[in-house]
């Protein structure tokens, strides 16, 4: 037997009582591993094989800027955006369930001997939905900022070049042998320009939490300012960690809005492809348990040769005015059945 088989692959699991649902632990560990394995590769990988060693031209003024202190430190981004993310799922949730899911029967779920509040299995479902494109946007931005190397605006000013290197001969040269007296951690990081991870994840979480709330306030909430106020006020946070980035010299402009636009799109996709948030927002639809896909329904409507016969007393023989339906009888086999095509006077 295999693995999936004996275990399954899906976190919730039916029991026998129809309004209780078992968590499998097993699949929440396979999928938790896969995740923040697949994060914990995608950073050691690019660390070991190193950054892009990328020249320069002596009269690029882009990277002369001075050296600064980040306004926004990487562990205060990470804390901002994972709490913003959190506390969203948790106000939304709650919200519904206090006063809009108030009159239905919320699902059971039960972990082991223990049951669990169904808004603490909301509030890690939607986060753990959220840490999918998270995981996936940081992914990238390292990987890229490895392959790239391009030099931050401050390099020169970390770098503290060994030589007189730019003072004698062409300033236009392309200058690629070339040494840094400077810290290494620091000259290290100014060649990783290309592209803003600040703006990428802020924009992700900022673009992920308003598309979230859209999803499960936008059509029940009877108010038209809330949401979209909030949703902007998001935005605006997103997009003023990003510009600091311009403002601090550690990103060009280009830097900043690629970063920019690809925190939008994983975002986007994220909600719309990959969690598809937007389904199964109804008040009715909480009666189903999250991450079990309802099974299809098909209605078959079987007749027996009698009922046939009692049903379509007018049956033509056939041609081409006619067409065949099939249908099964009561033992199994199939009936076919004419139906007239009506034409035109």
């Amino acid at each position: 037997m295999s693995f999936v088989s004996r275990y399954g692959a899906r976190v919730m699991e039916p029991s026998l009582d129809p309004k209780v649902f078992n968590v499998n632990e097993v699949a929440v560990g396979v999928n938790l591993l896969l995740l923040y394995g697949f994060a914990a590769i995608s950073f050691i990988i690019p660390t070991l094989i190193g950054v892009s060693q990328r020249g320069f031209f002596c009269d690029d003024d882009s990277i002369r800027y001075e050296y600064r202190k980040d306004t926004i430190t990487p562990v205060q981004l990470m804390l901002y955006n994972l709490v913003l993310n959190a506390v969203t799922v948790l106000f939304v949730e709650y919200y519904r369930m206090q006063k809009i899911e108030s009159s239905i029967n919320n699902p059971r779920y039960r972990w082991r001997n223990s049951h669990l509040h169904a808004l603490f299995v909301r509030l890690l479902t939607y986060f753990g939905y959220s840490q999918i494109g998270f995981v996936m946007n940081i992914a990238l931005n390292v990987a890229t900022k490895h392959v790239v190397g391009r030099l931050r605006p401050h390099f020169l000013d970390v770098c503290k070049l060994a030589n007189d290197t730019c003072v004698t001969g062409d300033s236009h040269r392309y200058i690629i042998d070339y040494k840094c007296t400077g810290a290494p951690e620091l000259v290290l990081e100014a060649r990783k320009s290309f592209y803003s991870g600040h703006s990428a994840v802020s924009l992700y979480c900022a673009v992920w939490s308003a598309l979230y709330i859209q999803a499960r306030l936008g059509t029940v909430l009877n108010n038209r300012i809330v949401v979209p106020i909030t949703q902007t006020a998001m935005i605006m946070v997103g997009l003023g960690i990003s510009f600091s980035r311009i403002t601090d010299n550690k990103h060009h402009w280009s830097d900043v809005l690629v970063g920019v636009f690809i925190g939008i799109f994983i975002a986007a996709y994220t909600c719309v492809f990959w969690t598809d948030i937007f389904s199964n927002n109804s008040t009715e639809s909480e009666v189903q348990p999250l991450l079990l896909s309802p099974t299809p329904r098909t209605a078959r409507v079987e007749w027996s040769t009698g009922e046939i016969e009692r049903r379509s007393p007018n049956l033509v023989s056939p041609s081409s005015e006619s067409s065949v339906v099939s249908t099964s009888g009561g033992g199994g086999q199939e009936s076919e059945v004419l139906l007239p095509v009506p034409t035109s006077a």
